[in-house]
């Protein structure tokens, strides 16, 4: 086995592990194992409304789909817009919320 396709092993069974890092969230109303990360760096406040940044760790096979910018998501009751998407063997989906 090559590094890459150890390290894609390891995206899948340890960082995509509920036992590990992983949680189940559902998105879109679908029940999905993945990783939603807050980042409190990129948080401000303008005018009374808060702009929150995520990113989510997810599999292709388990979302179904490649997250385009500026698309709609729905994760657990809270809407986001897709900010952009980078496939290197697991999706990093970076999300923003606007919250008043």
């Amino acid at each position: 086995m090559s590094f890459k396709d150890v390290l894609a092993a390891d995206m899948k069974t340890v960082f995509l592990n509920t036992k590990e890092f992983a949680e189940i969230h559902k998105i879109d109303g679908e029940e999905i194992t993945c990783i939603l990360d807050e980042d409190k760096s990129s948080q401000n406040k303008t005018d009374g409304v808060y702009n929150m940044r995520r990113r989510l760790f997810v599999s292709l096979e388990a979302l179904g789909y490649r997250p385009e910018p500026k698309q709609k998501i729905k994760i657990d009751n809270d809407f986001y817009y897709v900010v952009d998407c980078i496939d290197n063997d697991m999706l990093e989906v970076m999300l923003e919320a606007r919250q008043s």
